[in-house]
């Protein structure tokens, strides 16, 4: 029995002794290993790989990363190899690194359609995408400022996530610095388009990016080229997406008496007005002149003649005179807003044809006048 206790005893020490040999064999194996990690990650971070990492395993050093492209792998893993080979201790360097793209064409050709997809998902599409070697150059134009960041944003973020650019470079602008901007911006145009014009009949409005042309014009020669003037100025304009023409040519009169009927039916009580005793046409006579004008353009064929016509201030003379400059302002007017020249003349008669006799105030404002005559 005693032998037998003390065969037991001398087998438990026997593990123990063995345990304990493992035991300190593990620890100092993980030192070693520790030790040859910190050393091979001083030793990589020496070679400047911030895309690589090492990792050590017994002895044996694996080498992880993506690199950009396969020279560029090639040529720092070998380095990093040779610098952890290096390390007393190393057994051996394995090389599992890999390339993200397959050459720089293949590099510049992927930049390239990440940020052009992204530039054609924009509203509008206005970005342009350039790339050349790892640099991103992005141009173009958009409406508003708030447009341009939006689109420079959305398409360095899609660049930004291939991990392969180097430079980006932003040479894009905007034509408006806001939506309100570039508004106020087109009813300018909108403006600016037609008041050259004269006797202008033609109508411009905004429709958000869209151009509207309208109105009535007195013959159609006129409308083509007033419509076509407008449209080279307007299409000018940045950011215009059309210009729509609404444009109407009103019909000719077709005899002399539906030019006459024309002519009373806008004149109905209006008197055309002169400064006192003088030629000079009140400005508030314009509109009414310029409706005269209108139906004039509309009278083909037709010759009309404005008739001055004065109170009798006893100065046949004087009255002749006055009613002559006066007839010859009107006409001068209305040939200058494009009543036909040849077919529009002027003849003052002075106190020889008055409406109402009298010399009350009233009778002398209904005597000092102006008339149309019309004929073939």
């Amino acid at each position: 029995m005693g032998r037998f206790f003390g065969y037991l005893t001398a087998g438990f020490t026997g593990v123990l002794i063995v345990g304990a040999i493992a035991i300190y064999s593990m620890d100092a194996t993980g030192k070693i290993e520790a030790d040859l990690q910190a050393r091979a990650d001083a030793s990589l971070a020496e070679t400047g790989l911030p895309w690589a990492s090492v990792e050590i395993q017994g002895r044996d050093a694996i080498l992880n990363g993506e690199a950009l492209l396969p020279s560029e792998r090639r040529r720092s893993s070998d380095n990093a190899a040779r610098a952890i080979d290096a390390i007393p201790g190393i057994r051996e360097v394995h090389d599992n690194t890999t390339a993200r793209f397959k050459s720089m064409d293949d590099l510049e050709k992927r930049l390239a359609e990440s940020c052009k997809r992204a530039a054609a998902d924009l509203p509008a599409a206005w970005l342009k995408c350039a790339v050349k070697g790892q640099t991103v150059t992005m141009s173009g134009a958009a409406l508003t400022e708030t447009a341009r960041r939006y689109g420079v944003e959305k398409a360095s973020a899609a660049v930004e996530e291939m991990k392969a650019r180097e430079t980006i470079s932003d040479t894009t602008m905007a034509y408006y610095k806001s939506s309100d901007g570039m508004q106020a911006a087109f009813a300018g145009a909108c403006g600016t388009a037609i008041a050259e014009f004269p006797l202008n009949w033609m109508k411009c409005r905004v429709d958000g990016r869209r151009f509207t042309l309208s109105g009535d014009a007195p013959v159609e020669a006129e409308r083509i080229a007033r419509v076509a003037a407008a449209r080279v100025m307007l299409e000018t304009v940045r950011g215009v997406e059309d210009i729509a023409d609404e444009t109407v040519s009103l019909p000719a009169f077709s005899s002399p008496e539906a030019c006459r009927e024309a002519i009373e039916k806008v004149k109905k009580d209006q008197s055309v007005r002169f400064a006192a005793g003088a030629a000079a046409i009140d400005p508030q006579s314009h509109a009414l002149l310029d409706a005269l004008t209108v139906v004039a353009k509309r009278c083909v064929g037709a010759r009309i003649e404005v008739q001055g016509h004065t109170e009798n201030s006893g100065n046949p003379g004087a009255d002749l005179s006055l009613s002559e400059a006066q007839a010859a302002a009107v006409a001068a007017y209305m040939t200058s807003r494009g009543a036909p020249a040849g077919r529009v003349s002027a003849r003052g008669y002075g106190h020889t044809r008055p409406v109402a006799a009298g010399d009350t105030a009233e009778i002398k404002a209904k005597n000092r006048r102006i008339d149309f005559d019309v004929s073939k």
